[in-house]
């Protein structure tokens, strides 16, 4: 969920929303299935929270003064359940909510080999060295990240004609949890500008999750979100967001 979204929810339940942004956010709940259950489950929050404050019988003191003793009494019981409904409404959601490892493991996924030599067409492999075309095949099993990465790095090295190697080279050291290194090889693919450079800034969002920079990864994520090529992880980049610490 981006910027404009939280922006517009918090809009609505002040009840500042214009007609045209309230339309914006109606289009965007019936299109947005996490935008949606974000304001649901706001929308329960600030039921419970309105239901603390209709339960105050203010109205009722000067009508039964007899009473008058028990009203604070009463208040004070529906505040504390008030608070325990949203308490536990929260409590809820973070133990639901996965470790940052878990959500690496759920959102990642190993990138497409797209290198033209894997088509169908034998000669699309005419003049690869066979070392290239071996690196390759090792990253298409998902059992051999580790030695993929390894011989994707050496490729990277010694070929520079073949420069998505060192793109594919990180996502496989992602998938062999060794996130240093993935960071570092992930920068570079970044930082080259090629045609894998978006998709990069997500795989160096996951490494970067992995390995503990936080800050760094979401700067990661939301600059992949931001991007208009950024749509195949939007998802998964905003769940990694929803789960990493703030701080």
């Amino acid at each position: 969920m981006d910027n404009r979204t939280d922006i517009l929810l918090e809009l609505y339940f002040a009840n500042e929303l214009s007609e045209t942004e309230a339309v914006e956010l109606r289009t965007l709940l019936d299109n947005d299935p996490e935008a949606a259950a974000e304001f649901k489950w706001q929308q329960q929050i600030a039921g419970a929270t309105r239901h603390m404050k209709l339960t105050a019988p203010s109205a009722g003191i000067q009508k039964q003064p007899r009473r008058i003793m028990m009203w604070p009494r009463l208040a004070a019981a529906a505040a504390l359940a008030g608070v325990i409904v949203v308490i536990g409404i929260i409590i809820t959601n973070r133990l639901q909510q996965p470790t940052v490892p878990e959500a690496i493991a759920s959102n990642y996924k190993p990138y497409p080999n797209l290198m033209p030599f894997k088509a169908l067409d034998p000669t699309a492999a005419d003049g690869v060295p066979a070392e290239v075309i071996r690196a390759f095949q090792l990253y298409d099993d998902p059992t051999q990240f580790a030695a993929a990465a390894e011989a994707l790095g050496k490729v990277a090295d010694k070929y520079p004609e073949y420069p998505e190697s060192r793109f594919y080279q990180g996502v496989a050291l992602v998938g062999a949890q060794n996130y240093p290194l993935a960071v570092d090889a992930l920068q570079k693919a970044v930082a080259s500008g090629g045609t894998n450079r978006v998709p990069a800034l997500y795989y160096l969002g996951l490494a970067q999750s992995g390995a503990g920079s936080y800050q760094q990864a979401r700067q990661s994520f939301e600059s992949y979100l931001k991007e208009k090529d950024g749509v195949p992880y939007r998802k998964q980049a905003t769940e990694m967001l929803k789960v990493l610490p703030s701080n």
